[in-house]
């Protein structure tokens, strides 16, 4: 799928993170290239379980190999990524896991004017107790939230790049399964079937228009959530921009209207917006702005989410061997028709530097805090990562 594709949280983690490895790679020829690389971490968190007193806190090893394979195969690109993440608690080894994610993306340019993408997503991954289903749950009664997500997409566009007008259309499916803690997560089962169109309209050579409209409908498994099944409709305008090789961004806002099949839960229509910009005053210092407004499915109650972010982040290399990034979030969560009125308030910040010895090797050294405040006492906590890790990459 087209980058612009890509949710925009996903982009605000990766943009606020210092990484100075440069990976060459193994050519395996016909313009196909693997990298393989292993991420060791250790970190010290003070609220594993995300209370809001009697915290707990542990040591938690993980190690992460990866493998990619990057294919330039003339009119086709392949992109295929794995990764497997293997975390170790000092503190109650039941919060184990082992999670995997393999991603696959291929993009075909027939033609100057036509060009197809199409993109595979497998997750088996976790939520932690204390989150997700387990929310205020008694953490020695239940297990971490295991689940597999799966999404298939596929994107259509039509119009050279230097034409007036281009055109894309996607569909993407996403379903979400759960194995473990079935009394609590039977009713957070989901289908999702997105859908919509983009038109980019050039206004010059480093600006253009964009009109996009976009619907998602939901479907739940459980007899027991069926009230939470509806669709979402957005329209959206803005503009996507690359000026001087110093500034890159794309802003679109607009309105957004979630419905419901079934008329216990109220319908939601408000102000949306997703934009991302990058500035770079030098190659060696940049900037990123990522904010969004969404909706999300729920795991604590009420029919969905409406969820606020904004991102700040800054990465600055002093040298080939030494860089620092710090960022700085918020996000804001209201859980829509809750008995609760449930709102929530998470403000992040973090420092990280890496040292890099060589160009396959980085030493990383990270501390964030993070403090959600909730008009509902039980889900307000602090916390506090420290994490000391090495990257290898070939």
């Amino acid at each position: 799928m087209k980058a612009w594709q890509l949710p925009l949280i996903a982009a605000a983690t990766a943009s606020t993170s210092v990484y100075a490895v440069q990976p060459q790679g193994i050519q395996l020829g016909s313009g196909v290239t693997m990298l393989p690389g292993v991420e060791i971490s250790i970190d010290s968190d003070s609220n594993i379980y995300l209370a809001e007193s009697d915290e707990t806190s542990s040591r938690i090893t993980k190690i992460r190999p990866s493998l990619a394979l990057v294919g330039d195969l003339g009119a086709t690109r392949l992109n295929a990524y794995y990764q497997l993440e293997n975390g170790s608690y000092s503190e109650d080894s039941d919060n184990n896991y082992l999670d995997q994610l393999f991603v696959l993306g291929v993009d075909t340019e027939m033609t100057s004017r036509h060009a197809l993408g199409f993109d595979l997503r497998i997750n088996a991954g976790h939520d932690p107790k204390g989150a997700g289903s387990t929310q205020s749950s008694d953490v020695n009664s239940v297990d971490v939230d295991e689940f597999k997500e799966l999404v298939l997409g596929a994107d259509y566009t039509f119009g050279a790049d230097a034409a007036f007008a281009n055109v894309t259309g996607y569909v993407e499916s996403f379903g979400k399964t759960y194995s473990t803690n079935k009394s609590l997560t039977s009713t957070l089962e989901h289908d999702k079937i997105k859908y919509g169109a983009l038109a980019a309209l050039r206004v010059s050579d480093t600006t253009r228009a964009l009109v996009e409209v976009r619907n998602v409908a939901i479907s739940y498994s459980d007899a027991d959530a069926k009230d939470k099944d509806g669709s979402e409709l957005k329209l959206l305008a803005g503009a996507r921009w690359a000026l001087a090789g110093k500034t890159t961004g794309e802003v679109k806002v607009g309105i957004a209207d979630r419905s419901f099949d079934e008329s216990e839960n109220d319908g939601d229509s408000r102000f949306s917006w997703e934009a991302g910009v990058t500035w770079s005053p030098r190659t060696y210092s940049v900037g990123n702005l990522v904010t969004s407004q969404e909706s999300n499915e729920t795991a604590g109650g009420g029919s969905h989410v409406a969820t606020s972010t904004i991102s700040l982040g800054w990465n600055h290399q002093f040298s080939t061997k030494f860089g620092l990034g710090v960022s700085l979030s918020n996000i804001g969560e209201e859980y829509v028709n809750s008995s609760d009125n449930r709102d929530d308030s998470s403000l992040t910040y973090g420092i990280d530097g890496v040292f890099s010895p060589n160009k396959m090797l980085d030493v990383k050294l990270g501390l964030s805090k993070t403090t959600r405040d909730s008009n509902v006492d039980v889900f307000d906590y602090d916390r506090q990562i420290i994490t000391l890790g090495v990257e290898l990459a070939i």
